[in-house]
């Protein structure tokens, strides 16, 4: 599920879905809190009002004033808040009441106060809250959160969404400039990770195969008219072509995690080493040698100088431990190597593989059939000689 869609997707929406899950956390705690604030302003504005109005109609009720009584009530309407204020007796009949003028307000809370003298229950009091005003109040806080967080909501987004954009475009470039092929993966990260993975061995799988060692494969280079270029060139002309072949064959095996090793007289050599044998190692292999080969080609051509070199590449199973073992499988990989050189002309890869035949092998390049278990490249798919082309200009462009 993961492979399906772009990181230029994945992103966004990640970010998208963790500020809606910010954004409901945050709104539910905002809610409640502001619930609670709301109620407690309201409660402590009606226990002041209703202590205030006790100790100012306590005495005149005591005394019959009427008059007095209805100066605190009319008192305590002038309040931004207070609807009405309302004395009632002890058997339940209004004594005096004070509203204020114009509608009533839809919503309106009641509370009341009892008023007491010498434990005697004498009147109550009653007013009328307009608690809108207080919610509305906390209600444009949370219109004010809301804003900000929609602002940031879509500021992130945005921003991420750019960000992704500009990530998943520079990991399809590093991974279209990778050797070999496969499905097609949305998902550029694990494009990036399914075409590094056979160039790479990881420490553990190091560790593993210590003792049974690495599948080595052994290109070798040989320039057939070596001794030609010696009479055709100077000393001065020709320490400059080696130069020049030395580097190319350096930044090109750089490209496909190769190492050079020493060749005979009139030759190139280097491997490149897997953990095991694979039709995809022997396809970065192939795809190494091609590359190299297209760019002496080029080298050659601005130079003026008719490099005649034909490609064997041969493999095996090598043991790291102990040295002698190595060195010992190495000797015999470059002698088949150089027998292979020996029996092609110039401008031949020839690919020594006795794992898997023609037949397997097509899935990766086009052959045909040399000597037992000797194929000769002819060519590979559209698709990755394209990618190829462009890996080949760009070492053209450091190399020359």
């Amino acid at each position: 599920m993961h492979r399906r869609y772009s990181i230029a997707k994945k992103l966004p929406a990640a970010t998208l879905c963790l500020c809606l899950i910010l954004g409901l956390t945050s709104f539910l705690i905002l809610s409640n809190q502001i619930g609670e604030l709301s109620a407690s302003l309201i409660d402590n504005k009606s226990r002041t009002a209703l202590s205030r109005l006790d100790e100012l109609v306590r005495t005149p009720l005591f005394n019959n004033d009427s008059i007095s009584v209805q100066v605190a009530l009319t008192g305590a309407t002038e309040e931004a808040n207070i609807f009405s204020a309302s004395l009632v007796g002890v058997d339940n009949n209004l004594i005096s009441q004070s509203t204020k003028s114009g509608p009533k307000p839809e919503n309106t809370e009641r509370f009341s106060r009892n008023i007491e003298l010498q434990d005697t229950l004498i009147g109550t009091l009653v007013i009328e809250l307009d608690s809108q005003p207080i919610y509305r109040q906390y209600n444009n806080l949370m219109i004010s959160w809301l804003l900000l967080w929609l602002l940031f909501t879509a500021a992130s987004t945005y921003g991420c969404h750019r960000y992704s954009e500009q990530l998943a475009r520079r990991l399809r470039i590093l991974t279209n400039r990778l050797p070999g092929g496969g499905e097609q993966i949305n998902d550029e990260l694990a494009g990036l990770e399914a075409k590094i993975q056979p160039l790479l061995s990881s420490s553990g799988q190091a560790d593993d195969n210590h003792n049974s060692g690495y599948y080595y494969s052994l290109v070798t280079a040989t320039i057939k008219n070596r001794q030609r270029l010696n009479n055709q060139l100077n000393q001065e002309n020709l320490e400059l072509l080696f130069e020049k072949i030395d580097y190319c064959t350096a930044k090109a095996i750089e490209l496909y995690g190769g190492q050079r090793i020493e060749g005979a007289n009139g030759a190139i050599c280097f491997t490149i080493r897997s953990t095991q044998c694979s039709k995809q190692h022997l396809l970065i292999c192939l795809m190494a040698v091609y590359s190299l080969q297209q760019l002496l080609e080029r080298l050659s051509l601005k130079l003026g100088v008719d490099l005649e070199v034909n490609w064997a590449l041969c493999s095996d199973n090598l043991s790291t431990v102990p040295l002698f073992s190595y060195d010992e499988g190495m000797a015999a990989l470059k002698r088949l190597s150089a027998q292979l050189g020996d029996k092609m002309q110039e401008g031949i890869i020839g690919l020594h593989c006795s794992e898997y035949d023609i037949e397997q092998l097509s899935s990766i390049a086009r052959f045909v059939l040399f000597d037992s278990n000797v194929f000769i490249l002819k060519g590979f798919p559209e698709g990755r000689q394209t990618l190829l082309e462009k890996q080949i200009m760009h070492l053209a462009n450091i190399c020359l």
